[in-house]
């Protein structure tokens, strides 16, 4: 049998996608055939040469579409947990996709008790599409079987043409993707503004991070020989970069005493994501893709942490002698995670200049939603009016009760820079056409 580093398209040194026959890897430029014929000493252990294939499939199902977590740990019916080398899940109109895939990174060909047990675990997790992908390829029998039982076979041939197939240049997609909204940079700018095409502007755009985090929670108590039973189901949406929990989308059972409402980011729970190129976005824009800080098994030890306290209810109870409250909160173990997916959320962020000042508009851009702005407090102190205008003289916000115009020129001026004449009628002027005393 020939060698499984000159079969797979992994460069031995750094691990990178190498085409079958290169001499040279296209990353870290070394010289293949010199790694093949010294393998004994540079080969990478089966652990990360395992590691290569399972990541090169899961980059496959994202080029195809598919929101992919690795090395899942899933627990099924009775309470057991398996691992899931990969799992892809795509939305679609009837309803999630998803599939499992096992990577066995070996050198004899895998048989029919393989398959037997993958099966096992697919049915105990209720996952109805299986992949069994072998660099070692298969036996007749497990072939056979593995046809009646409805699992795809992966062999390094196939895998070849697999990866293949999704080939395009990473630097230029993005994974995961939630849609960019072609409107979103006209509704950016600060048209509540009267005068505000006097603003220069320069926008930048950014995909980041974020974990949507599906659950569902039941807890029982007995309060004073009272059974109290606590159910939530929903979502919370964590930032992937910090890990800190920025929106939320639950329904309770009894409901909460104090029940937050779903923010900006709850409106894209249940969007499909999608594969973007850079070249479907507005030409324009400074682009910038972020990475994840923390990886999906930290997101749900967050979120669990998080529900035992945002499911606290506050159980107030009477008998012949007491009255009283007891706050009641689920265990880590009532929670169970439902699905962890991970998405990419654009935002655009405009800033607006005049003068010395400068001013931030950030939006969603998938729902269009303003998240951050500077433009909507009024340069007078404790008003709460929405700025009508920016003073043309030094640029600062005013609303339409304490913007001035020049009597003269007609520009639009702020208390402090307009210059008044008279005291029962007062008449306003900028400080270039301010009267003679």
């Amino acid at each position: 049998m020939e060698p499984l580093v000159d079969r797979l398209p992994f460069c031995p040194n750094c691990g990178s996608e190498a085409s079958p026959g290169a001499s040279f890897c296209h990353k870290c430029g070394s010289d293949l055939k010199t790694i093949s014929k010294t393998r004994d000493t540079l080969q990478p252990s089966t652990k990360e040469t395992g590691g290569v294939l399972e990541d090169s499939v899961a980059d496959y199902f994202r080029r195809m579409g598919f929101d992919v977590q690795s090395r899942v740990k899933m627990r099924d019916h009775f309470d057991v947990f398996h691992e899931i080398d990969v799992l892809a899940s795509k939305s679609e109109p009837f309803g999630t996709i998803r599939v499992a895939v096992e990577c066995k990174y070996v050198d004899s060909r895998i048989d029919i008790k393989e398959v037997r047990n993958f099966h096992d675990k697919l049915s105990a997790l209720g996952i109805t599409k299986g992949i069994l992908a072998s660099t070692g390829g298969f036996t007749s029998d497990a072939q056979s079987h593995a046809r009646a039982l409805g699992i795809e076979l992966w062999d390094t041939k196939t895998l070849h043409q697999k990866l293949a197939s999704a080939e395009m240049p990473q630097k230029d997609v993005i994974h995961d993707a939630l849609p960019f909204s072609p409107t979103a940079l006209n509704e950016l700018a600060p048209r509540h503004l009267s005068n505000f095409n006097l603003l220069s502007q320069s926008i930048q755009s950014e995909y980041k991070p974020y974990y949507f985090v599906d659950f569902h929670c039941f807890s029982q108590h007995t309060v004073k020989e009272n059974s109290v039973v606590i159910e939530a189901k929903g979502t919370l949406v964590i930032d992937g970069i910090s890990g800190q929990i920025v929106d939320r989308k639950i329904s309770m059972s009894p409901p909460s005493d104090q029940p937050t409402p779903p923010g900006a980011y709850a409106e894209c729970i249940g969007l499909p994501s999608q594969t973007v190129t850079t070249a479907s976005l507005p030409a324009q824009l400074s682009l910038s893709v972020t990475g994840p800080g923390i990886d999906p098994m930290r997101a749900r030890d967050i979120a669990k942490m998080e529900l035992i306290k945002a499911i606290a209810v506050h159980y107030h109870f009477a008998t012949t002698r007491t009255r009283g409250m007891k706050i009641l909160k689920p265990k880590k173990k009532d929670i169970e995670i439902l699905d962890t997916r991970a998405v990419k959320i654009p935002f655009v962020t405009g800033t607006y200049r005049f003068k010395n000042r400068a001013y931030t508009r950030r939006m969603l851009v998938t729902t269009r939603r303003i998240i951050e702005d500077q433009t909507l407090s009024c340069v007078t102190d404790r008003c709460s009016l929405r700025p009508a205008s920016i003073c043309e003289n030094c640029g600062a916000m005013v609303c339409a009760s304490h913007g001035k115009n020049c009597l003269t020129c007609g520009k639009t001026l702020c208390g402090t820079c307009a210059v008044s004449k008279g005291v029962i009628s007062k008449k306003y002027y900028c400080p270039e056409h301010q009267p003679a005393h």
